[in-house]
């Protein structure tokens, strides 16, 4: 039987992840020697439109540092987002990298995806990255400057842009507080690339009060909106993503002088 998308992705990553551990580990690995391996343990495309990104992955056999592989693998993520993204092309939102800029001081280049796209990428993404990022609903590329998001987190965030104000009794405050942070946890990346994930989460979740009082709500929605993201959609991120030192007078509070939390 030959393999699905997902199976040769699957073999990618495994392949991938073995060979990176051995050059962390200071060994060399030759070309001739991973390009044995590749035919071996991974092979050829399955399907047409997953060529590319074949070849992209043979091609860092190339590289001879940790660095540089990690360079390959984000190339190989980079070329299957422009395979998903062919029928149905993101959206680039100028708007939303305003947000990134006024809240955390970086200016991304930001793109929503078509809820038909996305569904297909998602899984074959999460193959490529363990599965845990995907958990934020948002793709980064370092290298681009570039954040992609999921349709739901756009919608939320078009909806703030747009001052939809969030319905009392409605589980639109945490969508409104989910978008908020999901934007400004990429952007954190971009800003401290040396940041831990339970850093950059918790200065993210830090940037949702500040960012819905810009809309001109009343001290109300704004509080809620930021309760919500704390209370109950923190507790349920990965445990990578959390951290003790995100609270009040925590390592991570950005304004430790300040009672307000968060």
């Amino acid at each position: 039987m030959e393999p699905t998308e997902t199976d040769w992705l699957s073999s990618y990553a495994a392949w991938s992840d073995e060979t990176a551990a051995t050059l962390a580990e200071g060994r060399t690995v030759f070309r001739a020697a991973c390009d044995a391996t590749f035919d071996e343990q991974v092979g050829n495309a399955p399907s047409e439109r997953l060529q590319a990104t074949a070849a992209m992955a043979r091609a860092s056999c190339g590289s001879r540092s940790p660095a540089g592989w990690r360079r390959g693998e984000a190339a190989v993520v980079r070329e299957l987002l422009a395979v998903h993204a062919v029928e149905f092309p993101p959206r680039r939102r100028l708007d939303f990298s305003d947000i990134a800029s006024v809240s955390v001081g970086v200016e991304p280049t930001v793109y929503c995806w078509q809820p038909e796209s996305w569904a297909e990428l998602l899984p074959q993404y999460a193959i490529l990255r363990a599965g845990e990022e995907v958990s934020l609903r948002g793709i980064l590329d370092r290298e681009r400057n570039r954040i992609d998001l999921d349709p739901g987190i756009c919608a939320s965030l078009a909806d703030y842009v747009e001052g939809v104000r969030p319905l009392r009794l409605s589980n639109q405050f945490l969508l409104l507080g989910e978008a908020l942070r999901v934007l400004t946890h990429q952007a954190e990346h971009l800003r401290d690339p040396s940041a831990s994930e339970a850093e950059v989460e918790c200065r993210a979740l830090q940037h949702v009060r500040p960012l819905a009082a810009r809309a001109g709500w009343e001290e109300e929605v704004t509080t809620e909106v930021a309760l919500q993201a704390w209370q109950i959609a923190y507790p349920r991120l990965p445990a990578p993503f959390r951290s003790p030192e995100c609270r009040d007078g925590g390592a991570f509070d950005r304004d430790p002088d300040s009672s307000i939390w968060p």
